[in-house]
């Protein structure tokens, strides 16, 4: 009767490892479509992420020209006229008043 039971004990482990390999092999088949759909979301929303990038790029590029435009001496000077009423003098005359050298002795920095 002992080799009844061992033949049966026998029978039933192979039973239990085939079930047990059964729900490993099962086990990782769900494990991998979890990782591949992660993935897939995760490219997905990099995908998203590089268009944002892509477009806040471009609006900054084209507030650097408009900055660049603003900053123009052109510009500055057409709004210096319309808006301040500044006008560029008619006749510029340059004052002098000696030389660098007197300039220093008067300051007390001379020799």
């Amino acid at each position: 009767m002992s080799n009844n039971i061992r033949k049966r004990f026998s029978e039933f482990s192979w039973l239990f490892f085939g079930i047990l390999t059964l729900f490993g092999v099962a086990a990782s088949g769900i494990q991998v479509i979890r990782v591949t759909d992660d993935r897939r979301a995760l490219f997905l929303e990099l995908t998203r992420n590089q268009e944002a990038q892509d477009k806040l790029l471009e609006e900054y590029s084209r507030l650097l020209l408009e900055r660049g435009t603003l900053l123009s001496y052109q510009n500055v000077d057409r709004i210096a006229q319309e808006r301040l009423k500044m006008h560029f003098p008619e006749k510029v005359t340059s004052v002098v008043r000696g030389s660098k050298e007197e300039g220093l002795a008067q300051n007390g920095k001379g020799s």
